[in-house]
């Protein structure tokens, strides 16, 4: 039976798309993110902070410490099918924190290189809180990466969630006015002119009877004035 050209060059086109299309799909990097925070100043847990259920509480001036893990969760192999190459790690800083040992800083960007399947790569870093507002600040970490062929596209963020809470600042109690007891008025001598002065005599005149024995000479010496009289009359 004769085959025709064509029918064997269709036959081998078809061959080549199928192996070309498997050598495609063979290619299988999985890249995941994971960030999370801690709070360093209060010693809270190290938490997956992506909700605001999930949150962690910070205060003005507080440490942060976030912890950043990508990892490749493709399936294992021998050929290196699977490996994410060219894997970038990327965090914009945003208003509220900044970097403890770089404040001017505002952007993280490290290159992570190959990660092969089941392997990852973890960063850290520390901020200092700069709000000074109640707020919810939201971190977001992202990464992008490919395959070794350059043919599988990887990329993923997850935020880490803290809000900020400034405490009151206490009021010292006003204290109640005690009344005061107002002053006597203060009596304002009298002052006597020179005449009256001249007026008054040093020391008033004593009345009645001071001593009994003066007043008993006293009665009997009017009674003889009065006997005397009466007997010049006759």
């Amino acid at each position: 039976m004769k085959i025709s050209k064509s029918l064997i060059g269709i036959a081998a086109v078809g061959i080549i798309t199928v192996g070309i299309a498997g050598n495609a799909l063979a290619w299988h990097p999985k890249g995941v993110i994971v960030k999370k925070v801690q709070n360093i100043t209060t010693g809270s847990q190290l938490a997956d902070a992506d909700t605001a259920a999930s949150a962690i509480l910070a205060k003005p001036g507080d440490i942060l410490k976030y912890v950043i893990t990508i990892k490749n969760d493709g399936a294992a192999d021998s050929k290196g099918y699977n490996d994410m190459a060219n894997t970038v790690l990327t965090d914009a800083l945003p208003a509220g924190v900044e970097l403890v040992d770089n404040p001017a800083n505002r952007t993280i960007k490290q290159n992570l290189g190959t990660i092969k399947p089941g392997k990852s790569v973890t960063k850290e870093f520390t901020v200092k809180v700069t709000a000074n507002s109640n707020q919810t600040i939201e971190n977001t970490a992202c990464f992008t990466g490919n395959s070794t062929a350059n043919d599988n596209p990887q990329k993923g963020c997850n935020p880490a969630i803290v809000t900020v809470t400034v405490p009151e600042t206490p009021t010292t109690p006003e204290t109640p006015e005690v009344p005061t007891t107002p002053e006597a008025p203060k009596t304002t001598p009298e002052v006597k002119t020179p005449e009256a002065q001249a007026e008054m005599p040093a020391e008033l005149p004593k009345t009645g009877t001071t001593n009994p024995v003066f007043g008993i000479v006293g009665v009997g010496a009017l009674w003889y004035a009065a006997h005397r009289f009466i007997l010049s009359r006759k």
